[in-house]
């Protein structure tokens, strides 16, 4: 969960480095640094903190035209200069940058340990370095070294490699973490994803599994086992990938607030000309499976819960399964089964983790995911893009809507029931006006701030929409929450309900409603502070949020609205690092 960049060629090479870094930061932020080779010397430059940091204290100027960079979410090894990247190899020969993680580090370490060599840091990266290294000072070829380090390194691993004799070649490997080529005439480029590169190239190699070499200024050099391969190139577009603020003080805010745009542009992507446009045999496979199964992370796998009750109106069996759990403990419902699986990066290690097992038993999987060309979507037997533009700020928003809007289309596409369109294009106008209302969500935010806990209630749509409310709460508040069925307060949470708890209650669902608002006064009685947040039709007096009736399936995308601006607040009151916050990463890229 780190960020990489690299350049070779005629450039300015500190502002690519650096500004690279700045795009990536949202990967990490525990550290950052940079090399670059000058007269056949590799400089390094790193450091604890921030890219501005790192900013602060390195050459106004470099004069040298190859280079990486690295930003850090640190794994093994506390942050602090020492274990920040690069890293130099022992005898001073190499320096490296990595993002994911080595499982087998201890044992290389303990074996170049009795070669001689002697490490500095705690990370398992040093240990990539030195055993290039070592392989190097056998047989005197980086790309043979990188071949072999393919064959004893276990584990996930993208690297940028700097040789203090070759300053025209950057050398690269990628296995198991995001890495992509950006190419243009007289310079190429690395990064971790598209965004530090999409300024000044729109040309891309999409990188596998297992493929490593080298660039030049002006050609890029491809392996696999040792063998070169053929290079296949891909476009990305521009307009979805540029990180700005537009005047916004945090992405977050920004992000939430291009939700409407987002829907109206998934809408334009899969239905046009009064059709559906999904791939007929995507169609055919749903239409023709008996079981669909759910596998994702965090606020993909809270969107999945949503997306199981769509497929369920097909009449359906569905389950959803937690990535990180599937993959120790996988379970195999038949081979009438499609397999599902959201991820905003489509580099999500333990998805990947299940995609990989699912693959290899010739299982369907449909990936939903808002990169193309990431290693999900590259390797899905069908896929749908979320087209919701960059998503910066950490706590994820739009890509959650993103989710839910393509899931609710491709289901109604199953049905032919072109109704959503209308229903869909009601909730923007809804949205939009929850995005004047925000100064209401304010204030209940001014009421929690201090809480050290917040417990969300609902039922159906709202209680699965409540999980992902507390999920944002939690990371960029910092305080305790959770999501509870209104029905299972009284099988054990209502034991923590005290005096000023406060307790925000949803309720969209006619069906429930009364069953709600009895739920309510049981936390009252017991007194909660409770915020209940209705749809119109549904409203009592004293109502803390009004938002206007949608269909119940849609619910979800105008609750959560008011979900991500309270977190929102909350945060900002505090006076925390919204976009940022502590001990998390943008893209979970290491299991």
């Amino acid at each position: 969960m780190c960020g990489i960049v690299g350049c070779k060629g005629n450039m300015d090479l500190r502002k690519y480095l650096i500004n690279g870094l700045k795009d990536l930061d949202y990967r990490g932020y525990d550290s950052a640094g940079i090399a670059f080779i000058l007269k056949e010397k590799i400089n390094v430059y790193k450091f604890k903190g921030t890219v501005e940091n790192l900013e602060s204290k390195i050459p106004n100027h470099i004069d040298s035209d190859i280079g990486i960079g690295h930003t850090r979410w640190a794994t093994h090894g506390v942050p602090n200069d020492t274990n920040a990247h690069p890293h130099l190899s022992f005898h001073q020969h190499f320096a490296i940058v990595h993002n994911g993680v080595i499982e087998n580090y201890k044992d290389i370490k303990d074996e170049l340990i009795q070669q001689g060599f002697e490490f500095k840091s705690e990370t398992d990266s040093e240990a990539i370095v030195n055993l290039i290294e070592y392989y190097y000072l056998q047989n005197n070829d980086v790309l043979k070294s990188l071949f072999l380090i393919g064959q004893k390194l276990k584990g996930s691993f993208a690297i940028a490699l700097l040789h203090e004799s070759e300053p025209d070649k950057l050398y690269f490997y990628k296995q198991a973490s995001p890495l992509l080529i950006g190419v243009s005439n007289d310079f190429n480029l690395l990064a971790s994803d598209a965004a530090p590169m999409i300024k000044l190239t729109k040309k891309f190699i999409d990188l596998e599994d297992g493929q490593y070499g080298y660039l030049t200024s002006t050609n890029q050099f491809l392996f696999c086992n040792g063998r070169p391969i053929d290079i296949v190139y891909s476009n990305k577009e521009p307009e979805l990938l540029v990180k700005d603020l537009n005047g916004y003080p945090h992405f977050m805010l920004k992000e939430i607030e291009e939700i409407d745009i987002v829907i109206k542009r998934i809408m334009n992507h899969y239905f046009y000309e009064d059709k559906f446009h999904f791939d007929s045999k995507l169609i055919e496979a749903i239409n023709e499976c008996d079981h669909v199964t759910f596998i994702a992370c965090g606020t993909s796998y809270h969107a999945s819960l949503i997306g199981a009750r769509y497929f369920e109106s097909l009449e359906k069996n569905t389950s959803v399964f937690i990535a990180s759990e599937w993959a120790y403990y996988p379970k195999f419902l038949g081979n009438k089964t499609l397999y599902i699986m959201l991820s905003q990066s489509g580099e999500t290690a333990d998805s990947i983790r299940c995609m990989q097992m699912l693959s290899k038993l010739g299982a369907p999987i449909l990936v939903v995911t808002n990169t193309k060309g990431s290693t999900m979507e590259r390797n899905a037997t069908y896929s749908l893009l979320l087209y919701a533009g960059l998503e910066v700020a950490v706590a994820s928003t739009k890509a959650y809507s993103a989710m839910i809007t393509t899931l609710a289309l491709l289901c109604e596409a199953c049905k032919n029931n072109i109704d959503v369109i209308d229903d869909l294009n009601n909730v923007c106008k809804s949205i939009r006006k929850i995005y004047f209302q925000k100064e209401q969500i304010l204030q209940i935010a001014r009421q929690i701030k201090n809480s050290p806990d917040v417990f969300f209630l609902g039922r159906g749509y709202d209680y699965e929409m409540s999980l992902e409310a507390s999920l944002k709460l939690k990371e960029i508040s910092y305080i305790h929450s959770e999501g509870v069925p209104g029905g299972e307060l009284k099988h054990g949470p209502i034991a923590l309900i005290d005096k000023n708890v406060p307790v925000i209650v949803f309720i969209s669902d006619k069906i429930v409603a009364l069953s709600m608002r009895g739920n309510i006064k049981e936390v009252e009685s017991r007194g909660a502070k409770t915020f209940i947040i209705s749809s119109r039709s549904l409203k009592h007096e004293g109502d803390a949020f009004v938002v206007d009736d949608t269909p119940i399936y849609l619910s979800p995308l105008l609750k959560s609205i008011f979900a991500f601006y309270l977190a929102y607040f909350v945060s900002l009151e505090k006076g925390l690092n919204v976009d940022k916050p502590r001990n998390l990463a943008k893209a979970v890229t290491v299991e």
